[in-house]
C-alpha cells in the first residue's frame, strides 16, 4: 500500500513539473517562430502584422501552413482520419503516440506562429498529456488514476503557457474529468487537477517570470454602469452560442487528407487576405485583447476586427488546420464587451476593462459550455483586481443560466460540457 502510493505521488508530482516545462518551453518556440515568420513576435504588440514589411505579411502565412499542411497529409489517417487526441486517451484504452503526438503539435505552433487564426493551447495540453501517460505507465498507476492525471496534465499544459493555475484546474475538472463532489473519491480528483496544475504554472515561472498575459487596469463598475454589463452578459452569451454553432459545423466539414497539403495553404491566404484590412486578427487572439485593454478604439473599427476574427477562425478550421478555440473565442467577446462600452459613451478604462472580461468570459463560456472555466480563464488572464472577480463570476454564470433557460435544452448542468467545441487534441 505505502509504495503504490508513493508511485501515485511521484506520477502526479513529475507530471506537473513535466507539463510546466512543456508549456514554458512552448510559449518560448512560440515566440520564435512568430520572430522567424515576421521579423518579431507579434503577439504581445497591439497592432498585430500591421507594421510588419507587406511581403512578410504576404508570404510568412502561406509558407507556414504549407509546411504544416504537409506534415497533416503525412501524419493523418486516409481519407479524412485524425491521429488520436487527449479526450480519447482518456476516455477510451486508446494511446496517445509519442510521434504524431509531438509532430502534429509543432505543426499547430508553425501554423498559428505564422498568423493563422487559431489559438496554440492545444499543442502544449497534448504534449503534457503525453508524457502523463509515459509517467503513468512508469509508475503503474491504476487506470482510474491514470484518466485523471492526463487530464489534468492537459490543463496544466494550458495553465503553464497562459499562467492560470485556477483556470487549468477548472479545464480538466469542467470539461473532460466532472467529479462528483459527494464523494471521497471526487474531492480527490480535485485535489490530483489541483496539484498538477499548481506545479505545471509555478515551473512555468521560470519562463515567464509569473507575469500576466494581459496589462489590464483594475477593473470597475459603476451603479449606473450595470446595466450596460448586463447587456454585455446579453449580447456575449447570444454571440457565444452563435460562434460555437459556426465553429463546430465547420469542424465537422474538415476537407480529406488528401486535401490538406494545398486547402491548409489556401485558408492561410484567405486569412491573410482578411489581415490585409485588420491586421490584429492573425494569431490566437491575444492582439486584439491587448488592443482594447491599452486604447479606444473606434466602433466601425471594432465590428470590423469582430467580424474578420469570426471569419479569420472559421476559415482557418474549414481549410483543416488544428489548432485551439479559447483565445479567439475570448477576443471575439472581447470586443464585444468594448462595443457596447463605446456605443454606451463609456470610455473610463477601469469601466471598459469590466465590460471586456465580462464580454470575454461569456462568449468562452458558450463556446466551450465550461462557464466556471471560462469565468477563470479570463479572470487570471487579466487580474483585473478584487471588483472584478465576483462581478465577471457573477456575469458568466447568469449568461450560461440564462442561455439553458431560454434555449429549454438540456445543455446540461455546470460541471458537463456535451458537445464541447474546444480542439479534439
Amino acid at each position: 500500500m505505502a509504495t503504490s502510493r508513493i508511485r501515485f505521488l511521484l506520477a502526479v508530482v513529475l507530471t506537473g513539473l513535466a507539463s510546466g516545462l512543456i508549456g514554458g518551453l512552448t510559449s518560448e518556440l512560440s515566440h520564435f517562430l512568430e520572430a522567424c515568420a515576421f521579423g518579431v513576435p507579434f503577439s504581445p504588440s497591439t497592432t498585430g502584422v500591421g507594421t510588419v514589411a507587406m511581403w512578410r505579411r504576404l508570404t510568412a502565412p502561406i509558407v507556414g501552413a504549407l509546411i504544416a499542411g504537409l506534415t497533416w497529409w503525412w501524419l493523418r489517417p486516409l481519407p479524412s482520419g485524425s491521429i488520436t487526441s487527449v479526450r480519447q486517451a482518456v476516455d477510451s484504452p486508446a494511446r496517445l503516440r509519442p510521434v504524431e503526438t509531438i509532430v502534429d503539435a509543432l505543426a499547430q505552433l508553425v501554423v498559428v506562429g505564422s498568423g493563422s487564426s487559431l489559438g496554440r493551447e492545444a499543442a502544449p495540453r497534448q504534449m503534457a498529456a503525453l508524457a502523463a501517460q509515459g509517467l503513468s505507465d512508469t509508475f503503474r498507476v491504476d487506470p482510474a488514476t491514470r484518466r485523471v492525471v492526463l487530464a489534468s496534465a492537459a490543463g496544466a499544459g494550458l495553465a503553464s503557457v497562459y499562467n492560470v493555475p485556477v483556470a487549468g484546474a477548472l479545464y480538466a475538472l469542467e470539461l473532460t474529468v466532472r467529479p462528483n463532489l459527494r464523494t471521497k473519491r471526487g474531492w480527490g480528483q480535485v485535489a490530483i487537477a489541483v496539484v498538477i496544475s499548481a506545479l505545471s504554472t509555478v515551473t512555468a515561472w521560470l519562463f515567464n517570470h509569473g507575469r500576466p498575459i494581459y496589462r489590464s487596469p483594475a477593473a470597475t463598475v459603476t451603479s449606473s454602469g450595470l446595466g450596460w454589463v448586463v447587456l454585455v452578459v446579453a449580447t456575449s452569451t447570444v454571440a457565444g452560442a452563435g460562434m460555437g454553432l459556426l465553429f463546430r459545423e465547420t469542424k465537422r466539414r474538415v476537407p480529406l487528407t488528401s486535401r490538406l497539403w494545398w486547402t491548409v495553404p489556401l485558408g492561410s491566404a484567405g486569412v491573410t487576405a482578411i489581415a490585409v484590412a485588420a491586421p490584429q486578427v492573425v494569431g490566437n487572439g491575444q492582439v486584439i485583447i491587448n488592443l482594447v485593454l491599452a486604447h479606444p478604439v473606434a466602433p466601425a473599427s471594432l465590428a470590423i476586427l469582430l467580424v474578420g476574427k469570426i471569419l479569420a477562425t472559421t476559415v482557418a478550421l474549414r481549410s483543416g488546420a488544428a489548432g485551439g478555440l479559447l483565445t479567439p473565442s475570448l477576443s471575439a467577446g472581447a470586443l464585444v464587451g468594448a462595443l457596447v462600452a463605446v456605443l454606451a459613451g463609456i470610455d473610463a478604462p477601469s469601466q471598459v476593462a469590466m465590460m471586456v472580461i465580462v464580454g470575454a468570459g461569456c462568449v468562452l463560456s458558450m463556446t466551450q459550455r465550461a462557464p466556471l472555466f471560462a469565468a477563470a480563464f479570463a479572470l487570471e488572464l487579466a487580474r483585473p483586481g478584487m471588483i472584478g472577480v465576483p462581478v465577471v463570476l457573477v456575469a458568466v454564470v447568469l449568461g450560461w443560466v440564462g442561455s439553458v433557460l431560454v434555449s429549454r435544452r438540456p445543455h446540461g448542468r455546470i460541471g458537463r460540457a456535451p458537445g464541447n467545441t474546444s480542439d479534439p487534441r
